[in-house]
């Protein structure tokens, strides 16, 4: 059986018409000439945009709230106390203080060199009862005595040969518990603090001056009394018992000195 003419031509495929235009071609980035419609790469295809955050929950719940605080209380094995420290100097007063470092010569070493004694504090102090004056010197944080002795009337404070900021002494020094001579050379920031540091010594030394002089002469007056009594002991000494026979026949115990004759 043969197929009609009408119905092979229905068979053929009809060509598609679409009354919509046809889509014009898409710009490569994006649908505008900018980089998209938004701000940074939007425009570019397969570019996933971050995810939002989620706001973080009210009242720190989310970061940890109170309930999480660690309420344990650790108290100590041993209790320890407040103790009052004692340095020393609640008895005088601080004429200066400066900030320095301190040398001392070594003489005990072949060469012969200075030694860096430390760097602190040092202080001019008068005691509030005898008035007199001690350099006092300690080192920082460990306040250790570095240097410690009365200024001396006559001590010769010389400045260090091509530095005007340090001053070189000798003296008998007391920082290690027991007196030994010391050659010292002390070093300031600024030859201004040098200066001053020179001013208050000067001073120191006249004042300690006149009162060891006062010390001395209130010491003799005190040795004057037991001098002259032991001179009368000496004369006391020199009286011997003589036995001088009397006429009786008898004799009679005479005092008499004896290099002198009785009368």
């Amino acid at each position: 059986m043969s197929s009609s003419p009408s119905t092979a031509a229905d068979t053929k495929e009809k060509p598609t018409t679409s009354s919509e235009p046809a889509a014009a071609s898409k710009p490569v980035f994006g649908s505008s000439s900018t980089f998209g419609t938004g701000g940074g790469f939007a425009g570019f295809k397969g570019v996933e945009q971050p995810a939002a955050q989620p706001e973080a929950e009210e009242d720190g719940a989310g970061a940890g709230g109170e309930d999480d605080e660690c309420a344990a209380e650790f108290k100590p094995l041993v209790q320890l106390s407040e103790v009052e420290t004692v340095s020393g100097e609640e008895a005088e007063t601080a004429l200066c203080d400066f900030k320095c470092k301190l040398y001392r010569f070594d003489k005990e070493s072949g060469s012969g060199e200075w030694k860096e004694r430390g760097v602190g504090q040092v202080k001019l102090l008068e005691h509030k009862g005898n008035k007199k004056i001690r350099l006092l010197m300690r080192q920082e944080k460990t306040l250790k005595i570095r240097a410690n002795h009365i200024v001396m009337p006559g001590t010769k404070l010389q400045e260090h040969v091509g530095n005007e900021k340090a001053w070189v002494w000798s003296t008998v020094d007391f920082a290690d518990e027991s007196q030994k001579m010391e050659l010292f050379c002390i070093r300031f920031a600024s030859k201004e603090r040098a200066q001053q540091f020179r001013e208050q010594f000067e001073n120191a030394m006249s004042q300690n001056e006149t009162l060891l002089a006062l010390d001395d002469a209130e010491a003799n007056s005190k040795d004057a009394n037991p001098t002259e009594v032991s001179d009368l002991a000496d004369q006391v000494g020199k009286v011997s018992v003589a036995d001088t026979p009397n006429g009786n026949g008898t004799t009679s115990e005479t005092a008499t000195p004896a290099e002198t004759t009785a009368h």
